[in-house]
């Protein structure tokens, strides 16, 4: 009779593929980097193959790996099912990876984080921040939930639900010379340098979109990976900004940023929580789903239940 799958080394393998890294899989799952290294190496000698590739201190998954990673997810969620199936009480409790943009992260997310904490102390809450803004991440392996800003997401494979519509803003220093002019065209934008994100953010697209259809092309561009270099940046008159409201609301108050009159027509993009329509929607995942909506859509509402009654 073959062996049966060690659960434990199927869960360490996941952590190690999920992670990259032997050294972060230990960390995480409170084990010694010897006791990681043996129970891959044991499932990799039971399987007859190598799932991994070790290159110094970089790891990457092999053909054989990835392949077996669809089917070890899987095994995982069936023996949480099971063990779930068997609780004698209602406690929600077990991991979840969460993956966020960083403007959300900073912007949306933390009162969300510190209820779901105090709510749900039983829950092991792992962050993903990601500075692309893509929405790939939530197809990674190991990430239970997504909480993507993008244009309305669209695919077959997940399921998708928006919370707040967020305004994207073209904005200078408030010493710059557009900052006082009422009425602009995308070719008075054209002529200043754009600071903009990654190919992949959304609100990048709908800027450069917004900038094709009142007749401007963008010139000069000055690219960044993140949002807080971006907004530094804007603030010392090195161009114009394209953010997200939410992540200027403060600058924006104080007078240090200024919103240009322009584009003619509001542009948006959508603050939305994204999961994969195949992964088991577990009691953890609903719980943060749930918190979510409520706390994301309605933030006013949640601070005041968040209130402490006298």
């Amino acid at each position: 009779m073959e062996n049966l799958l060690d659960l434990r080394q199927v869960r360490t393998f996941v952590e190690v593929a999920c992670t990259r890294s032997f050294t972060r899989a230990a960390a995480q799952l409170h084990y010694a980097q010897s006791s990681v290294t043996a129970q891959v190496q044991a499932l990799e000698s039971d399987l007859g193959l190598p799932l991994f590739n070790r290159l110094g201190r970089q790891v990457e998954l092999t053909d054989a790996g990835r392949q077996f990673l669809i089917h070890a997810e899987k095994l995982i969620c069936t023996a949480e099912q099971a063990r779930l199936s068997v609780q004698k009480d209602d406690r929600i409790v077990g991991p979840l990876v969460v993956s966020a943009a960083e403007s959300l992260l900073t912007y949306r997310m933390p009162e969300l984080l510190r209820v779901f904490q105090a709510t749900y102390p039983d829950v092991r809450l792992t962050l993903h921040a990601d500075l692309s803004c893509a929405t790939s991440t939530v197809q990674e392996p190991g990430v239970d939930l997504g909480i993507s800003i993008d244009e309305p997401i669209q695919s077959p494979s997940l399921l998708v639900q928006k919370l707040r519509r967020e305004r994207v803003l073209a904005l200078v220093a408030a010493e710059h010379p557009l900052a006082k002019k009422k009425k602009l065209t995308a070719s008075d934008i054209a002529q200043e340098q754009i600071l903009l994100t990654e190919r992949s953010c959304s609100y990048r697209a709908v800027f450069e979109r917004a900038m094709s259809q009142d007749g401007g092309r963008v010139n000069r561009v000055l690219e960044f990976a993140s949002v807080e270099a971006l907004k530094q940046c804007a603030m010392v008159r090195m161009g114009v900004a394209v953010l997200p409201e939410l992540v200027v609301a403060a600058e924006l108050q104080r007078g240090s940023l200024v919103a240009l009159a322009w584009p003619p027509k509001p542009v948006y993009v959508y603050t939305q929580l994204v999961r994969h329509r195949d992964k088991w929607f577990s009691p953890v995942m609903q719980a943060f789903w749930t918190m979510a909506q409520q706390l994301i859509e309605n933030p006013a509402k949640s601070r005041r239940e968040s209130t402490p009654t006298k």
